[in-house]
This record gives C-alpha cells, sequence and structure tokens, in this order.
C-alpha cells in the first residue's frame, strides 16, 4: 500500500475515532489543563487516535467507556485484574479492609496469612511485596548488591 494511502487512511480513521468519541476528546482537553502529559500517565499521550477513550466502568471482562462504548478488555487493565474487573470477592475484601483503614504504612495480621500463602503456592521461602515496577526493581538491585557484595550495579 502506498504511504499516501496509508496516511489517508490513518486520517480518516482518526476522524472516525474523533467523531465517535466527542467525551473523551473533551476530557482529554480538559485534562491538558492539569496534567504534564495530557492525561495522568505519560504514555496516554501516545494512544492511536490522537487521546486515549476515557473509562466510566468495568465488570468482568468488559470496560465502558464515557461515550457509551463496550469494550472486551483483553488487558484487564495490565495488572491485577487478571481474575476480570470487581469480581464480588475481591470487592468485598477490599472493601472490608478499607472500613478498616488504608494506607496505614504498618504490616496487619493479614501479611502473615500472604507471605504463607505465597511460599505454599510457589515454594520460595521469602518474599518482598512492592506497590509498582519502580519499587520492584529497586527491591531486585537491593538483592543484587547484597547477594553480589558490589555497591554498584551496572
Amino acid at each position: 500500500m502506498h504511504s499516501k494511502t496509508t496516511g489517508d487512511l490513518l486520517d480518516r480513521e482518526q476522524q472516525r475515532f474523533l467523531e465517535t468519541h466527542p467525551r473523551s476528546a473533551a476530557a482529554w482537553e480538559e485534562g491538558k489543563r492539569h496534567f504534564l502529559y495530557g492525561g495522568p500517565s505519560h504514555w496516554m499521550r501516545r494512544w492511536a487516535g490522537g487521546f486515549p477513550v476515557y473509562a466510566a466502568s468495568a465488570s468482568g471482562a468488559h470496560i465502558s467507556d464515557i461515550d457509551g462504548h463496550d469494550y472486551v478488555d483483553f488487558a484487564l487493565g495490565d495488572t491485577g485484574g487478571m481474575c476480570g474487573h470487581a469480581p464480588e470477592a475481591v470487592t468485598r475484601a477490599a472493601l472490608r479492609q478499607l472500613r478498616n483503614g488504608t494506607t496505614m504504612m504498618l504490616p496487619t495480621e493479614d501479611s502473615l496469612w500472604v507471605g504463607a500463602e505465597l511460599t505454599r503456592r510457589f515454594g520460595l521461602p521469602y518474599w518482598t511485596l512492592t506497590t509498582s515496577a519502580t519499587d520492584a526493581n529497586r527491591g531486585a538491585i537491593r538483592i543484587a548488591r547484597i547477594i553480589t557484595g558490589r555497591d554498584k550495579v551496572l
């Protein structure tokens, strides 16, 4: 396919995306007033349609956007959502914890069960938990420094 044809096709599809996602487009423009990259995360500025769709809700394997479109979410949020969005057991557990307190920065007795369950399931004796990929990388570097006895990691 000729590059001009490809370019014309891309332009047409981006226009169609804009026409079928007007609320997401407006939300994106509003976000530019508050977020460094236009949205909460830097990767959103590279969305294929020119702006990301804005989520309204999600349940099971489906996600709905603010423009009324429903999608099958094959990525499941690229997170621990592999059980689907808003599974009842997870929702109940999260609500229970929200009522007990959040971000206490101290361990709870639940953490003892989690550690034992991870050991039981995967057979490794020790675990460390992180809340982001950044923390996970920092932890891996710390462990590498301990194991090698070196202060610097290249």
